[in-house]
C-alpha cells in the first residue's frame, strides 16, 4: 500500500510485546484527516489503528500520546519537523503514540488475540467505520449476543456483547456514584429477559431494593416484607442450611475451643437424629455439623441451658446424670423458656452446682436474644414448611427451596436483602449463594445442573461482600465461585462503585470489565491492575467518561470499545431524583406523612399499610 493511502498515519518504531510505540507521519499537516467524506482523528485515546502485515491485518488501540521535546540547538532537532516555530515554547522533535494489540483480521474474520507481531518500520493505518464494522460484525452471524447501546467512536454500530464471555468467564462493573451502573445493569437485565432467551438464569443479590421496579413482571422477586399483590415471595433462610460456625458466630458469639468442639458434637447428634426422620436418609458417615439437616435451634438451646442450670446431690467427679435435682419448674423449649432448679449452695454442701458445666450463660442469653429477635425471624423461624418442629422434623426440604428461588418459570430472580440486619448481611448472602451453588454443583450432571442450563450471579455492592482479606460466608462463597464457578456453569458478575476495596484474588479473576466513570485515584489503580489484554492505558480515560459512557475491555466484547450504554426502558429507584423539576412544580408534602414514615422505621418496611383509626391518631401497621 502506498505511503499516499489516506488511511496512513505513521511506521512502528518500537515493539514491546503486545505495545507498539508509532512514530506519526512528518507530513501530516493535521490531526484531523477525512476519508471517504468521513472526518477522523488521528491521536485520540482509544482511538483504532491497524497495522497490514501481508494478508492479515494487526488491530490496536491508542492508549497514549505525545511527542519527544528537546532543547533549542540540539542534534535531536534535525530527527524531525519543528512542531512550535515559536523559540519560547522550546518544543521539537517528532509526535508519536503507543498503541496495544488485541486482535487480528484475515479475510474478512476477525479474531482476538495476535499469533505475530510488527516489525520496526511497518505501516501503521486508521480504521475506518468500514472496518469497524467487519469487526463488530462478529456477532450478527451469531445468537449469542445482546445489544446494550452504541459503540460511542463511530455512528450507528450496535454495541452487542457476548453472552458467553459475560456469564461464563466473569464481569466486573466499576464506576463512581451517578456514572450509571444501575441503568447499565438494568439494560443488560431486560435484554436477557426479554423472551428472546426463555431459558436464561439470573440472580440478582439487591442491597438497595431498586431493581424489582424496573423489571416488573419479569423478575421473581423475594423480600422479608413482600407485597404480595405485586407477586412478591417471603424470604426465608433455614438457620439449618448456615454451616456450624457461621451459626455459632451468629448465635453464641466466639466460645473456647474445647466448648464448641462439645457444642458442635451436640448439633452433630441431632442432625444424625433428625436426618433419621427425613424422605430420602442420607448414609449416616457422611453427616458433620455443617450437613444442611433441619435441627431445632430451640431445642439446642434448652438443652445447654439446662446443662448450665442443672444442680446436684453430690460433688466433684462423684456427680452423676442420676444425681441431678428434678426442675422446680420445668420449662417449654418452643418458647425458649428455661428449666428452674434449686439454686447452688455458696457453702459446701447440697445443692451442687455442675461441675462440667462451661459458665456460657452469658453466651445463651445472646442465642436466646437472638432467637427472638423478630428482625431474624427470616432466618430462626422460617414459613413454608421450613421451621423444625423440637423433632428436627420439616415440611420442606431445600431441594423446594431452591427450586422456588431458580426453578420458576422467569428468567430473573431478585433477592432484596435491603431489609436484613447490616450486622449478618455478608452471613446471610454468602449462604444463600451456597446453598444455591451446592445443589447445582451436584446436580451438573441433570438438567437443571449448572452445565446444562448455566447461572448469573450479580452481586451489586459487591465491596461489601468480597472485602479485601474478608473472612465473612459471602466472601468465602463468591471466592469460590469465582475460581471454580466457570467450569460448573455458574458465573459472577460484581457491581461496585469501590474496586479498590474489593478482594485483589477475586477481581482478577473477572475476564470482563466494564468500566463507567470513575474518578478516585486509588480505585483506578486497582482497576489499572486487573484490567485484561495490557490495556490498563485506558484506565486513563474513565475521569473523563460522560454519564452512562463505559469502556468494555476483556471476553464481553471482541476489542476494547467506549460505548454509550442505552437507557433502561424503566429507571430504577437508585436513579438520580427529577431535579430541578420536584422543585420547582411539585406540590409541598403533607407534613403529617412524618408519622407514616417513623410507622416504617419501625415497622422495618417502606411499604407498610395504616390503620389510622387508632386513640391517638398515630399511624399503625397492619401488614
Amino acid at each position: 500500500m502506498p505511503l499516499t493511502d489516506p488511511t496512513f498515519v505513521g511506521q512502528v518504531a518500537s515493539v514491546t510485546g503486545a505495545v507498539v510505540r508509532v512514530r506519526l507521519r512528518e507530513d501530516m499537516p493535521s490531526t484531523l484527516v477525512m476519508i471517504g467524506g468521513e472526518s477522523y482523528r488521528v491521536g485520540q485515546i482509544g482511538g483504532f489503528f491497524r497495522v497490514p502485515l501481508g494478508y492479515t491485518s494487526l488491530y490496536a488501540v491508542c492508549t497514549q500520546i505525545g511527542a519527544d521535546a528537546a532543547p533549542p540547538g540540539s542534534a535531536e532537532q534535525d530527527f524531525g519537523p519543528v512542531l512550535e516555530k515559536d523559540s519560547r515554547l522550546h518544543l521539537s522533535g517528532y509526535r508519536w503514540m503507543t498503541i496495544v494489540l488485541f486482535g487480528e483480521g484475515l479475510g474478512g474474520e476477525f479474531e482476538r488475540g495476535v499469533g505475530q507481531y510488527p516489525t520496526v518500520g511497518d505501516e501503521v493505518h486508521l480504521v475506518t467505520n468500514d472496518d469497524l464494522k467487519v469487526i463488530y460484525g462478529w456477532s450478527k452471524e451469531k445468537d449469542g449476543t445482546i445489544s446494550v447501546g452504541q459503540i460511542a467512536a463511530a455512528s450507528g454500530i450496535s454495541a452487542d456483547i457476548s453472552i458467553p464471555g459475560l456469564v461464563s468467564r466473569h464481569a466486573a462493573v466499576i464506576g463512581s456514584t451517578g456514572a450509571g451502573k444501575s441503568n447499565l445493569i438494568t439494560v443488560l437485565l431486560e435484554t436477557v429477559s426479554d423472551g428472546s432467551l426463555p431459558n436464561a438464569r439470573a440472580i440478582v443479590i439487591d442491597p438497595h431494593g431498586e431493581y424489582a421496579t424496573a423489571l416488573g413482571g419479569r423478575a421473581r422477586v423475594f423480600r422479608i416484607r413482600p407485597d404480595e399483590k405485586v407477586g412478591e415471595k417471603p424470604l426465608w433462610i433455614p438457620f439449618w442450611a448456615l454451616p456450624f460456625f457461621e451459626l455459632q458466630q451468629l448465635t453464641l458469639g466466639g466460645l473456647q475451643p474445647n466448648h464448641e468442639a462439645a457444642i458442635r458434637d451436640q448439633v452433630l447428634d441431632m442432625k444424625m437424629e433428625a436426618a433419621s426422620k427425613l424422605k430420602i436418609r442420607p448414609p449416616p458417615e457422611t453427616l458433620t455439623a455443617d450437613s444442611p439437616v433441619p435441627f431445632s435451634i430451640k431445642k439446642l438451646w434448652y438443652e445447654m441451658d439446662k446443662f448450665e442450670r442443672q444442680t446436684f446431690s453430690t460433688s466433684g467427679n462423684q456427680q452423676k446424670p442420676e444425681d441431678a435435682y428434678p426442675p422446680e419448674e420445668v420449662g417449654d423449649p418452643g418458647h425458649l423458656k428455661p428449666d428452674r432448679y434449686p439454686p447452688a449452695s455458696p457453702y459446701n454442701q447440697a445443692p451442687y452446682k455442675n461441675q462440667r458445666k462451661r459458665n456460657i450463660e452469658r453466651h445463651l442469653d445472646l442465642m436466646r436474644s437472638r432467637l427472638r429477635d423478630t428482625r431474624f425471624s427470616f432466618l430462626f423461624t422460617p414459613g413454608g414448611g421450613y421451621d423444625p418442629n423440637l423433632e428436627g422434623g420439616v415440611q420442606h426440604d431445600l431441594d423446594s427451596l431452591v427450586r422456588d428461588w431458580v426453578g420458576h418459570d422467569k428468567p430473573i430472580t431478585i433477592f432484596d436483602v435491603s431489609g436484613l440486619p447490616s450486622e449478618v448481611l455478608p452471613t446471610i448472602v454468602g449462604t444463600m449463594l451456597r446453598v444455591v451453588y451446592d445443589m447445582l454443583f451436584w446436580a451438573q450432571d441433570l438438567a437443571i445442573g449448572g452445565r446444562q442450563q448455566p447461572l448469573l450471579v450479580v452481586i451489586d455492592e459487591a465491596h461489601r461482600f468480597v472485602p479485601e482479606r474478608g473472612e465473612t460466608s459471602a466472601h468465602r462463597t463468591l471466592s469460590m465461585i469465582a475460581k471454580e464457578g466457570r467450569k460448573y456453569g455458574i458465573g459472577l458478575m460484581l457491581v461496585t462503585q469501590r474496586p479498590s476495596e474489593i478482594d485483589s484474588a477475586v477481581l482478577s479473576q473477572c475476564g470482563s470489565l466494564l468500566a463507567l466513570r470513575l474518578t478516585n485515584s486509588a480505585d483506578r489503580a486497582k482497576v489499572g491492575a486487573a484490567v485484561p489484554d495490557d490495556l490498563g492505558g485506558l484506565v486513563e480515560q474513565l475521569p473523563s467518561l460522560r454519564t452512562g459512557e463505559g469502556i468494555f475491555l476483556g471476553e464481553v466484547m471482541p476489542i476494547p470499545s467506549r460505548v454509550r450504554v442505552r437507557k433502561a426502558k424503566q429507571k430504577p429507584i437508585g436513579d438520580d431524583p427529577p431535579l430541578p423539576e420536584v422543585w420547582q412544580t411539585a406540590p409541598r408534602p403533607d407534613g403529617a406523612l412524618y408519622s407514616n414514615a417513623l410507622t416504617n422505621w419501625r415497622a422495618q418496611s417502606t411499604t407498610a399499610r395504616f390503620d389510622t383509626n387508632d386513640k391517638e391518631g398515630e399511624g399503625v401497621p397492619n401488614a
